[in-house]
Parts: C-alpha cells; sequence; structure tokens
C-alpha cells in the first residue's frame, strides 16, 4: 500500500514509461500532457499579448531572437551549475524542491511525471530570464513576445528530452 501512495502516476492518474513507448506514442503522451499543453496556452496567449501592444516588427523579433540566444545558455548554466551543484540539497528548505526538479528524473527518467519540469519551478524561472529581455527592447509586447519564445523553446527542449529517454532506435543514420 505505501509503494502505491508513493508512486507519482497514481497522484496524475496518467503515467507514461519512455521505456516502453514507440515514437508515436510518444507524440500522443506530449500533445495530450497537462504541462505541455499549458505551455502551448501560455505560449499562444503571449502572442495576442505581443499583438496588443505591438511594438513593431523590428523590435519583436530582435526581442525574440535575443532570447533564443540567451535563453538556453542560462538554462543549461543553471543546470549544470545550480542543480548539479552542492547548496540545494544540503539546505533544509531547498531540499525537497531540489528532490523534485533533479533528483526524482535522475532516479527514474522514463516517467514523464518526473521528466518535465513542473510549471510552478519553470514558469518563474522562463519569465525572470525572458521579460526583462523582451520589456528592454520594446516594452510589454516585446517582453510577452519573449515570454512566448521562451515557452516554445522550453516545449521544444522537453520533447527532445524525452527522445533521450525514449527507447527508440531511428531508422536511417
Amino acid at each position: 500500500m505505501s509503494g502505491t501512495l508513493n508512486n507519482p502516476s497514481l497522484k496524475t492518474g496518467r503515467s507514461f514509461d519512455l521505456g516502453k513507448m514507440d515514437l508515436r506514442q510518444l507524440w500522443i503522451a506530449y500533445l495530450t500532457y497537462p504541462t505541455i499543453l499549458l505551455y502551448f496556452a501560455l505560449a499562444i496567449a503571449s502572442a495576442f499579448v505581443s499583438a496588443h501592444f505591438f511594438a513593431g516588427w523590428t523590435r519583436t523579433l530582435c526581442a525574440m531572437i535575443a532570447v533564443v540566444l540567451v535563453y538556453p545558455v542560462v538554462w543549461y548554466l543553471l543546470h549544470r551549475y545550480v542543480l548539479h551543484g552542492r547548496v540545494l540539497y544540503k539546505i533544509k528548505w531547498t531540499a525537497t524542491l531540489w528532490k523534485r526538479i533533479h533528483f526524482d528524473h535522475h532516479q527514474d527518467p522514463h516517467l514523464l511525471d518526473v521528466l518535465f519540469g513542473a510549471p510552478v519551478t519553470t514558469l518563474p524561472t522562463i519569465a525572470f530570464i525572458t521579460l526583462p529581455i523582451g520589456y528592454l527592447i520594446g516594452g510589454v509586447g516585446t517582453a510577452a513576445a519573449a515570454f512566448g519564445t521562451g515557452v516554445a523553446i522550453t516545449c521544444i527542449y522537453e520533447f527532445f528530452h524525452c527522445i533521450q529517454h525514449l527507447n527508440y532506435k531511428p531508422r536511417s543514420a
């Protein structure tokens, strides 16, 4: 019984094991996963806000390009030096957060429940990195475009992250 209470798939009602999926099943799981659906909705909402407060194509594209260049580097540095660092798990009030964000994934990387970042941790990170870049380039409209770009990059990253853990062999080199 205690094993059932600790099983994350039973809490969400859905469980996907990448070790047992093919690419088609991954696409279905990915495109119906609540976190990914939330990200899609936020990207669309960001596009509407960007259009409403439109700052012109030049500023909007500059903000989006800046995020494409900066966001993956910052995301990597956070992963490499903060999540793989020695601080978060040693501090009592951050240990639980670190466990959910990083440790659980490394314990069982085939479960989507722990493979995807939780919105409660990823969205503030995306906002913290992208909104200032966009706002400095052109205000509210470009901040929304920058945030939407960060969310879209996260969706792409999450899909390729899944493929890395999928028991899948491409048909050709």
